[in-house]
């Protein structure tokens, strides 16, 4: 049976301050190391949940950058071959100019080549026509005064088909 004498008395007073002593010196400390690390864990987890948002933030804004470089590239490389097929027009339209201009010249010399070679050929002419005229009519005539006529005829159409064709 159970016997109430000053041992069970001590026995309970000692148990309740050993209960108090353990509440103040362990249990208390206990509970707030749980309740700091349950704080830590808390923010960790917010922390995470906050990094997650900010990396997802990120990787939008990576994207957006990366769809607006793209995008500038793009103008950039059309912008070029816009430049290219105007400078490729511009280089074209400078090598027309240059060969009408060369054409030209080169007509232009032709005609005076021709019209040396037509003069010459003129001379040439005057000179065998007055010689055939002085073999045939066997006497030495004024030189100047023939070729004077012979220019004159020449001049007046009568030898004016030769030579005049078009090269």
């Amino acid at each position: 049976m159970i016997q109430i004498d000053m041992t069970f008395f001590a026995s309970i007073l000692n148990f309740l301050l050993l209960t108090a002593l353990l509440t103040f010196f362990l249990y208390r400390p206990i509970r707030k190391f749980m309740a700091d690390r349950q704080d830590r864990i808390k923010r960790s987890l917010e922390e995470a949940a906050q990094s997650r948002t900010d990396t997802a933030n990120m990787k939008e804004e990576y994207e957006a950058r990366l769809a607006q470089a793209s995008r500038e590239a793009q103008d950039i490389i059309e912008k070029a071959v816009v430049q290219g097929e105007r400078s490729q027009a511009e280089i074209l339209e400078a090598a027309r100019k240059e060969a009408k201009t060369i054409l030209e010249q080169a007509r232009a010399e032709a005609r005076r080549e021709r019209q040396a070679a037509f003069e010459a050929l003129r001379d040439d002419i005057v000179g065998l026509v007055i010689s055939a005229a002085t073999a045939v009519a066997g006497k030495n005539t004024d030189s100047a005064d023939d070729e004077a006529m012979v220019r004159r005829l020449i001049e007046e159409g009568w030898l004016s088909s030769v030579g005049e064709r078009e090269v």
